[in-house]
């Protein structure tokens, strides 16, 4: 399938492009407006969308969870953060990847977590399997700018781990069973990806500045509810270009030698773990909603991490190890699992205030939240945690707590949810790694 040539929900200036959420004035995407609706803008109804956040290390079980449907639904602590948005939440008990249980115990569980497949132990062929988002990359990212996004918040871990290389720690998308897809973990190089300048030569500070005789020139055609939406939405955009520029500049280092002039300059992250999450978080749902992609993951830590969370209580030292925390569990645990539940509902309240005419960019999604482990400390692999949000263009039915932990274990794979999402996405298979049956009741 090709890119579509023939779209105008873009913005143009010199040398970059950006593209605009929906706006019921513009037609469909890809599509010319005429002023009008066509018929197969009705029938196509808004995108669907896919994203995957990824937790490292598991959970503490017992402040994990919910109880409940509707307005009864009661969530436990760690993910209270989800109140105002468990009318848009799906929580999934029970669920597990059978092929996690042979292997080591943390990098057999992590890289697999999309795909359901066994980890190959090696040092240097490295062995998975391709994963769900890029399946769905394969057939539906032919519509939009970028297939995918990859993003990610740590660089990869080098070295091997009782006998496994540590690259395996870094990835759970995976173009083929062979190929990680390398992560952005870079929110400036994704913000210039997003605004049409991948290679990073845009010399202005602000992309608006580029853009705005154009969008002076769309404004006459545009309904006043389409003015609203397009003022928001720039809005968001300069909110995000001003964070980014308050990130500390890197002074560039000067001599004789040319091969110090020309090696690509150090990574430029945001001063605070929090605000390098957000912004990320703030970037994927921007994509989503211009539509330059329908199909994201972002992994928040590698597997086996060891990221500092002292800041979610300063002056305690028992917050500066992820994994050391995953061993000791309890309360201090739970509270950095809660810290990543805020991060993901940042994330759905981003997605639900954008508009697509009568819904939202969040009602057309499905948001996964997932580890690889349920109980950190005791590495157990039985089960998982895993979130769904968002209704998917009305294919979900969302305010429900679901648990498969007595059911047969044919019905409790998770490749069984991914053969039932195949099915919402419209997909060619139903079939999906050691998938038995599409998940019941979902």
């Amino acid at each position: 399938m090709t890119r579509p040539t023939n779209r105008r929900n873009f913005l143009r200036g010199v040398g970059v492009t950006l593209v605009l959420p929906w706006l019921e004035s513009l037609a469909t995407w890809g599509a010319e407006s005429t002023g009008t609706k066509s018929a197969g803008a009705k029938a196509a109804g808004p995108a669907k969308r896919f994203a995957c956040l990824f937790m490292a290390n598991g959970v503490e079980p017992g402040l994990w969870g919910a109880q409940g449907n509707g307005r009864d639904m009661v969530l436990k602590s760690s993910l209270e953060p989800l109140e105002p948005l468990k009318e848009h939440l799906l929580v999934l008990n029970g669920l597990y990847n059978p092929k996690s249980l042979t292997g080591n115990i943390h990098i057999a569980a992590a890289p697999n977590v999309l795909s359901g497949a066994h980890v190959v132990q090696s040092t240097s062929d490295l062995m998975v399997g391709t994963s769900f988002d890029q399946l769905l990359a394969a057939e539906i990212g032919g519509q939009t700018m970028f297939p995918s996004l990859v993003l990610g918040i740590e660089p990869p871990t080098l070295g091997t781990h009782k006998g496994y290389s540590c690259i395996y720690s870094g990835p759970i998308s995976w173009s083929t069973p062979k190929t990680p897809v390398p992560r952005e973990n870079n929110p400036r190089a994704l913000y210039d990806r997003l605004v049409g300048d991948p290679r990073g030569l845009r010399k202005a500070k602000s992309v608006l500045d580029l853009v705005m005789e154009d969008a002076r020139g769309i404004l006459p055609r545009v309904s006043a509810w389409d003015r609203q939406r397009l003022d928001e939405y720039l809005a968001s955009v300069r909110e995000v270009e001003q964070r980014l520029s308050r990130l500390p500049e890197k002074e560039v280092r000067t001599g004789p030698r040319v091969d110090e002039l020309i090696q690509p300059p150090d990574a430029q992250e945001p001063p605070s773990l929090a605000d390098h999450m957000r912004l990320m978080l703030d970037l994927l749902a921007i994509a989503f909603a211009t539509d330059s992609t329908r199909v994201g993951t972002l992994m928040f830590n590698n597997d086996l991490s060891r990221m500092d969370f002292g800041f979610l209580r300063p002056g305690s030292s028992d917050l500066t190890n992820m994994h050391g925390m995953s061993h000791a569990g309890g309360p201090d645990y739970a509270l950095m699992n809660r810290f990543h539940i805020e991060m993901y509902a940042h994330l759905l309240k981003r997605l639900q205030g954008y508009s697509e005419g009568e819904t939202t960019v969040l009602d057309n999604s499905c948001v996964m939240f997932c580890s690889s482990l349920m109980s950190g400390g005791a590495h157990d692999r039985t089960q998982m945690p895993v979130l769904l949000a968002g209704r998917l263009g009305q294919t979900l039915k969302t305010g429900r707590t679901l648990t498969y932990s007595k059911a047969p274990e044919e019905q409790r794979r998770l490749c069984n949810l991914f053969a039932k999402l195949s099915g919402h996405y419209a997909l060619k298979s139903h079939i999906f790694g050691d998938s038995a049956e599409p998940l019941r009741d979902l």
